[in-house]
Formats: structure tokens, C-alpha cells, sequence
């Protein structure tokens, strides 16, 4: 099936009262892992990778933005069900331009160390940049707590909900084409529940015009994901859950190999039975099949 445009997977999603999990990748088995999950399930889909970590300035080895695109963009193509390829919440503007090029189908520009002034034009800016080539812009007012993964614990003070004034202004000023809000969750990796702020994600859904977004999905209560689907959420993002599940089964894999007897060859990248890497992709491909289901896209 082409690629679709991410408009049309917000337009069917809103028709069909469910939402499109992005589910984050960081290399060709995960990629792979999350296409398969949405063949398995019938499932429209987002692939894509983290804008923080692929140009973060610490990255040990640097690896180029258009290899991840062309290979994102191969395995879109290739699928039997809608998707369209995303690079997701990026601090850095120039990798987010350059992924406009590269073809992504959404890209998103936000940086917690801006001012909302200076956050807004960055957005405007690549809004501007982005619909000249037909890709979709994904933004936020604020980013969730706890981005950068050090978050233990959410406090009132920090959960910052998305303000209605705040967010009309911002999508008047930049013409994104999707809105993260933030209604109560927060990035805590999985360490703990939160629930959603419901009432006030009714109200926000009500008065904007675009879809809405919601950041940070493991660690929020999943019948309040259920509910906030019904309330107007068209896209649900999830990263976490995946890299701890891939973590345990690559673990264990590892734990049960037997040296120094085992056959490397096999062991690591032969795709058998022994590959301790096939656990990891096969418990990824679970995970996001049952979010799938959860979100209600399985079988759309």
C-alpha cells in the first residue's frame, strides 16, 4: 500500500472513534517488530524514531537521519495496511528540516529550553518548511515532565496541563497539523500509573480544531487511554514500554546462552531459533499488538 498522508490517518481514526499508535524505533528490528504487530492486526500504523536521541550531540557513533529514512520509508511501502513514517519530538531544528526533505510524513519541533515565544516561531518556521513539501507538523505548547528519562516521581507543580488559551493562540501563530496536549500524563517510563485529567481533555477536544495527541502512553492508566481515545485522541504515542520489553527478553535470551560452546554465527544476527536478538523483536511485536487492540485501529 503507498504511504498515506498523516491527515488521512487522523480522519479515519476521528470516523472511526479509535487512535493511531506511533511506536517509537531505534533500528531495523524494532522497526520490523512494530510492522509486523500492525500485519498481524490489520492495524493502520506510525512508524518512526526518536529526534532526541538519532542527532543527540553526546550520541557515541553518529549515524545519518537518511539511511533511518530510507529504510522507514521502504518498510511503509511494503505494508498492506496505512502508515506513514514519523521523526517525533525533536530539540534540534536542522535534523527536523532535514527529515522534511528526506520524505518523513510528520515531524515535530520541541524544545523545553525554549521560551513559548521563541518555541512558537521555531514551530512556525518549520510548519512553514514542512507544508511546502506536503508533510504534516506535529507540535505542543510544553513538553511532558521527565523527557530526558530522569523522572522518578511527578509532583503537582510539574505536570503542567495544556492551557485552552495558551493552546488556541499557539495553533492561530503556527498552523500545526496535530496538538500534544498535556491532560495529567507524564514520562515516567513505566514506574508508575498516572491517570488522565478526562474533563479536561473534553474540553480541550471541544475547542480545537486539530487532532490531539497524547505523549508519554506507558505510564498512563489504560482504561483512561480507552477513554481518551473516545474524547477525541487521535494518535497515542508509546517508546518506553517497547525498550523495556526488548531489554527483558534480550536478557534473558542472553542469560541462557551457553559459552563457550555456542556457535557466535547463530547466536547473534543468523534470524534462527538460538538469535538471542529474535526474542527481543518477537516481545516488541506483542507489546504492540495488544496496544493495537487496545487503541480499537486493529482491523482498520
Amino acid at each position: 500500500m503507498p504511504l498515506v498522508a498523516f491527515g488521512e490517518l487522523m480522519t479515519e481514526a476521528a470516523r472511526g472513534h479509535y487512535a493511531v499508535g506511533y511506536f517509537e524505533s531505534w533500528n531495523l528490528e524494532s522497526l520490523m517488530a512494530v510492522a509486523d504487530a500492525a500485519e498481524a492486526t490489520h492495524s493502520p500504523v506510525l512508524l518512526g524514531f526518536s529526534g532526541i536521541y538519532l542527532p543527540h550531540p553526546e550520541r557515541v557513533v553518529r549515524e545519518p537521519l537518511s539511511a533511518y529514512a530510507a529504510m522507514g520509508l521502504e518498510i511503509c511501502r511494503s505494508l498492506s495496511v496505512p502508515s506513514a513514517l514519523v521523526f517525533n519530538e525533536s530539540p534540534h531544528l536542522e535534523p527536523v528540516l532535514e527529515a522534511i526533505d528526506l520524505g518523513f510524513g510528520l515531524v515535530m519541533f520541541s524544545d523545553e529550553n525554549l521560551d513559548l515565544t521563541s518555541q512558537t516561531s521555531r514551530v512556525a518556521q518549520v510548519v512553514k518548511a514542512a507544508h511546502r513539501q506536503r508533510v504534516a507538523v506535529e507540535g505542543e505548547v510544553a513538553a511532558l515532565p521527565g523527557i530526558g528519562g530522569g523522572l522518578a516521581e511527578a509532583v503537582e507543580e510539574e505536570m503542567h496541563l495544556t492551557d485552552l488559551d495558551s493552546a488556541r493562540d499557539f495553533l492561530d501563530q503556527t498552523g500545526v497539523d496535530a496538538l500534544a496536549v498535556n491532560v495529567g500524563q507524564v514520562h515516567l517510563h513505566g514506574r508508575r500509573e498516572v491517570g488522565l485529567d478526562l474533563a479536561h481533555l473534553e474540553a480541550l477536544n471541544r475547542a480545537l480544531p486539530v487532532p490531539l495527541v497524547l505523549h508519554g502512553a506507558t505510564s498512563v492508566r489504560r482504561q483512561d487511554l480507552v477513554e481518551a481515545i473516545q474524547l477525541g485522541v487521535c494518535k497515542i504515542n508509546v517508546g518506553s514500554l517497547l525498550k523495556q520489553v526488548y531489554l527483558q527478553a534480550l536478557r534473558r535470551a542472553c542469560a541462557a546462552v551457553e559459552e563457550p560452546s555456542s556457535n557466535p554465527y547463530e547466536v547473534v544476527g543468523s534470524g534462527l531459533a538460538a538469535d538471542v536478538l529474535i526474542p527481543g523483536r518477537l516481545a516488541v511485536q506483542h507489546a504492540v499488538e495488544e496496544l493495537m487492540v487496545l487503541f480499537g485501529s486493529a482491523g482498520k
